[in-house]
């Protein structure tokens, strides 16, 4: 399972790689993950849901790539026309980096020696949103919402970014020194009970944000010549976020998937259950 998630990620990565090496932030792409909340249905319209998940991702350079395992804890409430959710996650796992180092003419490496580095870190999410339900109240159209997600990086991985921030031994390195990372934007949802079970319950969910400072905290532009594109890569890309989710509950248990992007390219499976 884990070598077909970073295979999805690999590919879809294909299409933003060059030959260079971006060092990024490692939860980019997988801290906007999906937050569950009660239906306005529901007898009670406030839960407490724990969700564990395996994420994967690859940076813009697809031989980076990281996997960790993440624990989501948060409160949800759902009124009328209001629902909000708040809490907490952290991460444990590792950043690869697979390529060797290879001398050119100049004499410099155009690559960093591969590495194999801890990740880890905590972070805060916040969710508030307006919805409406429909006439028969099966559905909830969860019409916007307003998402937030802050977290603090640590580990080996962000050590090595930061030594090697602004070094120019390596010709094709571009590296973020950030290791806080802040991501906030609009999500939309669509969300739906069984017409005889309002315990069984699909969701979809399109989440379109940005990351302020990510663009600006490489150590250095990308050469325009090299990509023939109108503006900077790095600019261009790093600020975009956005994912899409499945989302599934049967009584207390849940599961979702996700795919997003946010300079790195991530995917993540989750199984949750709320109290």
């Amino acid at each position: 399972m884990k070598k077909k998630i970073l295979a999805i990620c690999f590919v879809s990565t294909l299409v933003f790689s060059s030959c260079k090496t971006y060092l990024t932030p490692a939860i980019s792409g997988n801290n906007m993950g999906y937050m569950a909340r009660p239906m306005a249905a529901e007898e009670h319209h406030t839960k407490i849901y724990v969700t564990g998940n395996y994420a994967a991702a690859m940076s813009p350079s697809s031989p980076v790539s990281f996997e960790m395992g993440m624990l989501n804890v948060h409160r949800a409430h759902t009124y009328k026309a209001i629902n909000f959710s708040y809490g907490f996650f952290g991460y444990l796992g590792e950043a690869r980096y697979g390529n060797s180092t290879e001398t050119p003419e100049t004499g410099k490496p155009t690559d960093i020696p591969a590495f194999n580095k801890q990740i880890g870190g905590l972070g805060l999410k916040t969710s508030i949103g307006y919805h409406i339900t429909s006439g028969n109240g099966n559905t909830d159209f969860r019409v916007i919402n307003w998402e937030n997600s802050i977290g603090t990086e640590m580990g080996s991985y962000t050590d090595f970014r930061k030594a090697l921030f602004n070094n120019q031994v390596y010709e094709k390195l571009y590296v973020s020194d950030k290791n806080t990372v802040w991501t906030t934007g609009l999500s939309t949802e669509i969300i739906w009970h069984a017409r005889k079970n309002v315990h069984i319950q699909h969701a979809f969910r399109v989440f379109f944000g940005f990351t302020p400072g990510l663009s600006s905290s490489f150590d250095r532009e990308l050469p325009l010549s090299e990509l023939g594109r109108s503006d900077n890569w790095v600019t261009n890309n790093a600020r975009i976020a956005n994912s899409f989710s499945y989302f599934l509950t049967v009584k207390r248990f849940s599961f979702s998937c996700e795919a997003a992007y946010n300079i790195n390219t991530a995917c993540k499976l989750s199984l949750g259950y709320a109290f």
